[in-house]
């Protein structure tokens, strides 16, 4: 079966090869366009700049990934090994977007409000819970604003310990008071 991309996807990828060509602030969205054989007006159609679809390629991944969580077995120390490797496997794409995009438009500032959103979304979800108490609400705050930092900081540098051992330590830095929404216990 023949699985055809989206216009979304194709201009996804037209940015993604792009960005081993020059750094991502450099980047236009006529050229993101040009590049897949569309027009800007087709990218419009799409997306509001190239902001949006940056975030759109982060938080289709990474929703994939959350939506796994407490399915066939799929527990959380899955959900970290799947995003460090998404961001391995991304690393010099990733790499070019945390160190060109700054102010409003900072990836390292998205993703780390995007991942906020989606690990609240999943607590209320295992407890059917309106809101999340102020302390929780903290707790992954800080969880999530502390492993994105993380995460991207092992994108710039070499890491002199094995994939499955930062694993492990970020799963260890995962505030005990989470531990009960995302671990059965």
């Amino acid at each position: 079966m023949i699985v055809r991309l989206t216009t979304k996807e194709l201009l996804a990828d037209s940015l993604k090869e792009l960005s081993t060509q020059k750094p991502v602030d450099k980047i236009t969205v006529k050229e993101i366009a040009q590049n897949c054989g569309f027009t800007s007006k087709t990218f419009y159609n799409h997306f509001q700049d190239k902001y949006d679809l940056i975030a759109w390629i982060y938080s289709t991944s990474t929703e994939k990934i959350m939506d796994k969580i407490g399915k066939d077995g799929y527990e959380w120390r899955d959900t970290l090994r799947d995003g460090f490797k998404y961001f391995l496997d991304n690393r010099e794409f990733l790499k070019n977007l945390a160190a060109n995009t700054k102010g409003q438009d900072s990836f390292i500032n998205y993703v780390a409000q995007f991942n906020v959103k989606v690990l609240s979304d999943y607590v209320k979800r295992s407890k059917n819970l309106e809101s999340l108490p102020p302390d929780v609400e903290i707790f992954v705050k800080v969880y999530c604003y502390g492993t994105v930092c993380a995460f991207c900081e092992m994108l710039t540098k070499e890491i002199s310990m094995p994939d499955e051992e930062c694993i492990l330590l970020i799963e260890k830095s995962l505030p005990e008071p989470l531990k009960k929404y995302l671990y059965k216990i």
